[in-house]
This record gives structure tokens, sequence and C-alpha cells, in this order.
């Protein structure tokens, strides 16, 4: 199993209100009538990092993009029951969708920047937005690059093509992008999944910065990078949430069999 750090331990099942970042409740979602979320219960830490774990089409990705409806984009989708954000149900129908993605930022698993300047990503979301107050933007980006660990590394070419940086560095850009809208959770897909190792560490230490500013939700096939980064852990298997705990205890005492067998490599 993984090696077991000391660390603060809030158990999940006695979070308060000020201590959730994501309420989910009974969310079922289903794709061309085929479910693939079943009746999902889940209360996640508010500045805390918790990965989502468990093999290919265990329905990670489906749980993460319904904290900001991106499952909606397709239009064959079917999402019932509920999750609630600093007291608010984002699948009422009313939900400003707009709003809710600039609080609820996402990063993919392959960096997607824009045909457009450094600058231009990630300032882009604020001026779809409506702003146009140049000091603002310039302080936006100086901040959010900062925080991506990509400033001192861009400053000079700010207005160069965002396709002429390293893979490295465009992840960190699409970072940053999210950033820039200052947003109370980041949820982060397979985000390191096509980098060299040394590209990867650098980005675990910028996720475990900035849980300091948001919450953030990683899905990873890799469990010792869950192991290494995450505080809390959710453990997916064919649609059904077997086992959510403090990552300490996941990955070295979990509570279920079906839990060990997958982080042991018993299948999966």
């Amino acid at each position: 199993m993984f090696k077991l750090f000391e660390r603060e331990v809030i158990a999940v099942d006695e979070l308060s209100l000020n201590q959730t970042g994501i309420d989910v409740r009974e969310l079922s979602v289903e794709f061309d009538g085929k479910r693939v979320l079943n009746e999902i219960n889940i209360r996640i830490p508010k500045h805390k990092i918790t990965a989502l774990i468990g093999q290919s089409g265990c329905g990670k990705t489906t749980l993460l993009s319904s904290f900001n409806r991106m499952n909606e984009l397709n239009r064959r989708h079917k999402t019932t029951g509920e999750v609630w954000i600093d007291e608010r149900n984002i699948y009422n129908k009313r939900e400003n969708l707009a709003a809710l993605r600039s609080r609820v930022g996402m990063v993919f698993q392959r960096p997607n920047p824009f045909p457009m300047s450094i600058y231009e990503n990630v300032c882009f979301g604020l001026k779809i937005k409506g702003e146009t107050s140049r000091r603002v933007l310039d302080d936006a980006v100086e901040n959010a690059l900062d925080q991506a660990a990509l400033w001192e590394e861009v400053r000079d070419r700010l207005f160069d093509s965002a396709l002429t940086l390293s893979g490295g560095q465009q992840q960190r850009l699409m970072i940053a992008r999210a950033l820039a809208l200052s947003p109370e959770i980041l949820l982060l897909d397979e985000p390191t999944s096509a980098l060299d190792p040394l590209t990867t560490l650098h980005i675990e230490e910028l996720i475990s910065q900035l849980k300091k500013t948001c919450t953030i939700v990683i899905v990873t096939h890799n469990m010792q990078q869950a192991a290494r980064v995450s505080d809390y852990a959710a453990f997916l298997h064919q649609g059904d949430l077997i086992e959510f705990a403090d990552s300490d205890v996941l990955f070295t005492l979990p509570a279920k069999q079906q839990t060990e067998d997958y982080i042991t490599g018993r299948y999966g």
C-alpha cells in the first residue's frame, strides 16, 4: 500500500456546512439511456484536494463534469439529483451557467490553448465577462500566471503565441486561464497524464499550493499521484461510489475489499 503521512484529518461524514465545498445528493447521470453514475452522495471538503480514482469508464470524469454542468454539452444526457455549492443547487433551472463556470473552473486532460497570445489566453474569460480596463486585465494576467508558476518563464513574451509553449507550460497556462476568474473550485481532469515526470512534479506542487485559495477535485489514474497530492480520495466502480475517505486511510487501510483490490492492482 502507500505511505501514511501526518496531516489534519476531518471526518468526511462530520463535515459542517462551512467545511463543505461541494455537496452531492443522489446524483445520477445517463448518456443515450445508459446509466453512468448511480445515485452518488458525497460531501467534498472545502480548501482540500479530493482525488477521484477508479478504472476507465467508472464515471470519474462524468462526476467531475457534473460539478460545473459540462455534461450538458452532450444533448443526449440526463441528470437527476442535486449538487450544492455555497447553499445553491447548481441544477436549479434558473442557474446562470456562465457564472457557474467562472466560479467552478475546469482544466482538461490535454491543454487546449486558443490560437492567440499568452496574454489573451489568460484574460479571455475576463473579457467575455465584459472587463475592459487594461490595468485590471494586466494585474489579473500577472497574478494568474504567478499563481500557476509560469510568470517568470513568460513575462518577457506575453504577446507570443500560446502555441509556442511546451506541453507542461501549456497545461500551466490552462490553469492560469481558469485562475484568472478567481474560481472557488478548480476541477482537474488527468492534468498530468501527457507530461514528463519532472513537469508532473511541478504541476503537483502547484496543485498543493492552490488549495489555499480554492477547493480542488482531481481525476487521476495514477495511484501514487493520488496518494501524494490528495487530502481525500473517492473510489468509483461501474458508476457507484464505493468508498470516500481521508487519503491516508483509503490508501493504507481501506474499509472495502473492492477498494483494496483496486489500489493493490488486483483489477482495473
